[in-house]
């Protein structure tokens, strides 16, 4: 990936001062997006919250654009510690939040002999060590993919900490996410905190971890915005809760595969549901590659699933372009409701 230099010699007054550097890089896409039911989620409720009904929606296409600019900036002090920063333009107001408050887009990170450092908008330890299962398509397709985490970016726009620690094959990881706004005592959600340790082991790679937060995340939380009611109402601000998780995978000959199971107790029965899934890729080496994923969520003590699988194409056209598309059917059963939902995508992606 091409990257444009702004400043190379920012911090060179003096000799022995290493230089700092802003470099620039951006991504954009192009194509059609499909969705089967555009209701997908959006049940009626009664004065209570009981779903009493269901209307599929229309199926829809619609128009995928989008072109972002990323910046990095780096540096180093005299004793070798390294620091910097992450934010894309579109970023720039949440990632300034003045001089007391957290924000809650980009990051700004600091690394050295003892670890890493990283604050804002970041994956949770659990998230970390354990991961999620291959992206399918050009959007993501509602990242149906992605467990749900308790201490991770897509929980309210949460400020977190996480630090990382490599020794030999091993990696550990501990985060910290503070559930308010700045400084103040507004809450979005609740406090989080979680801890992981993932292995290497060359053609195999194991991880496992521990979440707990003051509140219950839904499992089914994807982009559109009735999915997260679509089982028992809104988690983000419900009971307590503990997950522990553990995932392993292999490759070899370009393919590889990967496993993974997470488990969540909250201190309201209803809420406990247990997530788990199945992943493939597969990079060919005249540029096509393939991704496949299977995810379940299963409540324990309401009568609530859902399901999503996923197959993804790409194919490598060399200097940033790359063709992408795929496909992801999806169902959710709450009770004697069944709702189907199929989305696709295709097009073509840009990394500058």
């Amino acid at each position: 990936m091409k990257k444009v230099l702004f400043a190379t010699t920012a911090l060179v007054m003096t000799a022995g001062v290493a230089a700092a550097e802003v470099a620039v890089s951006g991504d954009a896409r192009i194509g059609l997006r499909y969705e089967s039911n555009t209701n997908y989620g959006d049940f009626a409720r009664n004065a209570a919250g009981d779903i009493i009904g269901y209307d599929e929606g229309d199926s829809s296409w619609n128009v995928v654009n989008r072109a972002r600019v990323k910046f990095h900036m780096t540096g180093e002090s005299d004793a070798g510690i390294t620091f910097g920063a992450k934010v894309r333009a579109d970023q720039a107001a949440r990632a300034n939040r003045g001089d007391n408050n957290s924000s809650t887009a980009g990051e700004v990170y600091v690394s050295g002999a003892y670890g890493k450092l990283t604050a804002g908008d970041i994956d949770g330890a659990l998230e970390k060590a354990v991961g999620d299962l291959p992206e399918v398509g050009l959007t993501g397709l509602d990242f149906w993919n992605e467990f749900a985490y308790a201490t991770s970016e897509e929980v309210g726009g949460d400020a977190s900490l996480l630090y990382e620690y490599s020794f030999g094959n091993a990696n550990i990881y501990a985060s910290f996410s503070d559930g308010y706004i700045g400084n103040t005592s507004i809450k979005r959600d609740d406090n989080a905190w979680a801890i992981g340790l993932g292995y290497d082991l060359g053609d195999y790679t194991f991880g496992i971890g521990y979440e707990s937060a003051e509140y219950t995340i839904n499992p089914f939380v994807i982009d559109d915005d009735g999915i997260e009611s679509v089982a028992v109402g809104p988690l983000g601000f419900a009971a307590p809760s503990d997950t522990w998780g553990i995932s392993g995978g292999t490759s070899w000959n370009g393919i590889t595969f990967k496993a993974a199971y997470l488990k969540t107790s909250s201190d309201d029965d209803l809420l406990d549901y247990a997530q788990y899934g199945l992943g493939m890729g597969y990079e060919m080496s005249n540029g096509v590659g393939l991704t496949a994923f299977y995810r379940k969520n299963d409540f324990k003590n309401v009568d609530v699933d859902g399901r999503a699988f996923g197959l993804g194409a790409s194919y490598d056209l060399g200097g940033g372009a790359t063709i992408k598309g795929g496909v992801v059917d999806s169902k959710i059963n709450v009770g004697s409701y069944d709702i189907d939902n199929t989305l696709a995508d295709f097009g073509l992606e840009f990394k500058f």
